[in-house]
């Protein structure tokens, strides 16, 4: 009897432990509960440590660190994947919740965007931040980087291999979006734009397989994600080839806008004749801050020989027009260089982008239309209120040459057989949202008039460059028929029930542009 009653009570304990066990599960699983059937689904599926919730100074601290105003929406949570499985689990789990409500999914990078592309307010905001290696192997010679890197981080870590790869100049903006959106770097004489370095891409697809695309496997998925942008899967990894880390020559000028002329008829010089100094990159702008305390139109230059040259040739014509300040080539390092030339963020940013003939005609009215702008922004604002930017490349055909020897690009087809430059103009405003719309609409019009004038010089490109561009704007429209069907075609294979097209909004949609 006694022992009947001692099995009695143990069992009666084991069960109430049992269930007060199974009760603190319960109690525990609907606390870590959010309500919002997305964030939930990520719960579910084993990402909760993952996940930043606005009730947290960590989801805060991460709205802020966007780069323009324009980035920092408020999505319901942020997840951030540690890895390439937990991407998968995410976009799996994200992608399997009804949608009924009405909520979508934004992708984050690097996060310098200027909106609309990597954040959301009403969803969930994948956050690749975690996925930040940059490791080299020099069997292969290959350096294999993670999309939620800035590139100042790229270069010093890859510099401890002696090797850096062509990427951003300006050392806070992204991985991710720079190298889906193209590449502009210091190295476009002798490499092309980045992502024609770009050997292998690591994807994980809307049903949350991981696959990779390559010259050999899946190679049109590899040829579209060069410049195709947003619209196949998330990229965790690129493999890059690798150069030697050796040091530019590099200097930064500031002039006199009376030698806007010859600095004019020196960029078109400079850009006819690229193919007979490679190695060389140039950057010419014009800007108004007034909040240096110089409250004029200043231009400037970007002379970047990646070879290490003082001497060189091509900016000879430049170099005889005197400075503002004195300048001199000084010999640094990539990752220095990045990590110097950090444009000012927490401001609200508008942009717009044009590609244009190699033309001294329509560089002036480029010109002419940025003190026309300066003026009718001192109408409505204190000159401390705003900083404009107008600034050119060159973006000469060989450009498409090296991209075809490398395989090919979604980009450089536009410049086949034409020299041409890549003007992009930019204004911040310290003030409101209502001020942005407002520096928009006027940039917006610009563009439409810089158009007409270039096509009536006969010296108009099609080309609309996905980093640059303004969300009104169609850079995948820009690439042509052929390529537009391509990538349509290529998102259609690997997305097939177009998930990427409406689930993940931001961003360029081929899903958009007429065929």
């Amino acid at each position: 009897m006694k022992l009947q009653t001692m099995n009695l009570r143990l069992a009666l304990a084991s069960g109430l432990l049992i269930a007060s066990h199974t009760l603190a599960m319960s109690l525990n699983s609907t606390a870590e509960l959010t309500g919002v059937p997305p964030c939930d689904a990520l719960i579910k599926a084993g990402l909760g440590k993952s996940l930043l919730l606005p009730t947290e100074a960590s989801y805060d601290a991460r709205i802020k660190s966007y780069w323009s105003l324009n980035s920092r929406q408020h999505p319901f949570c942020i997840v951030q994947p540690r890895n390439r499985r937990e991407v998968s689990k995410a976009m799996t789990a994200l992608l399997e919740t009804e949608a009924a409500g009405d909520w979508h999914i934004a992708i984050r990078a690097g996060g310098h965007n200027t909106g609309g592309a990597n954040n959301i307010d009403n969803g969930v905001t994948i956050d690749l931040v975690h996925l930040n290696q940059a490791t080299y192997d020099n069997k292969t010679n290959l350096a294999s980087i993670g999309p939620g890197l800035k590139w100042m981080d790229v270069y010093s870590k890859l510099a401890k291999h002696d090797i850096l790869v062509p990427g951003g100049r300006d050392g806070d903006v992204g991985v991710g979006g720079f190298l889906l959106g193209g590449g502009s770097t210091f190295y476009m004489g002798t490499q092309g734009f980045a992502c024609d370095d770009v050997k292998n891409y690591e994807v994980v697809l809307t049903n949350g397989t991981i696959i990779n695309a390559n010259a050999t496997k899946n190679r049109d998925l590899w040829l579209a994600l060069k410049g195709g942008g947003s619209n196949f899967g998330i990229v965790t990894r690129y493999d890059m080839e690798a150069l030697p880390n050796t040091e530019l020559a590099y200097r930064l000028r500031t002039m006199n806008v009376t030698e806007i002329s010859r600095i004019s008829n020196a960029l078109v010089e400079f850009t006819e004749n690229y193919e007979k100094h490679q190695e060389d990159a140039l950057v010419v702008y014009l800007i108004h801050n007034a909040t240096t305390g110089v409250d004029q139109t200043l231009v400037g230059s970007i002379q970047v020989n990646t070879g290490g040259k003082t001497n060189d040739t091509g900016f000879a014509k430049l170099d005889k027009i005197p400075d503002l300040t004195p300048s001199k080539y000084e010999h640094v390092s990539m990752a220095d260089s990045a990590a110097n030339s950090l444009a000012k963020g927490g401001t609200w940013m508008a942009e717009s982008t044009l590609t244009i003939g190699n033309d001294k005609r329509v560089l002036k009215k480029a010109v002419e239309m940025h003190e026309e702008f300066v003026q009718d922004l001192k109408k409505r604002f204190h000159a401390t209120q705003f900083v404009t930017e107008f600034f050119f490349q060159p973006m000469p055909s060989m450009f498409n040459n090296i991209s075809n020897r490398k395989g090919g690009n979604m980009i450089a087809s536009d410049l086949k057989g034409k020299n041409a430059l890549l003007w992009t103009a930019g204004a911040t405003v310290n003030t409101d949202q209502q001020d942005r719309a407002f520096i928009q609409s006027l940039l917006n019009m610009m563009n439409v008039k810089l158009k007409k004038y270039s096509e009536a010089c006969g010296a108009s490109n099609d080309l609309v460059y996905m980093n640059y561009a303004a969300p009104n704007q169609d850079p995948l429209g820009s690439y042509g028929s052929k390529n537009v069907k391509f990538l349509k075609d290529v998102a259609d294979r690997y997305d097939p029930k177009g998930l990427f097209q409406f689930r993940f909004p931001g961003g360029f949609k081929i899903s958009r542009v007429e065929a």
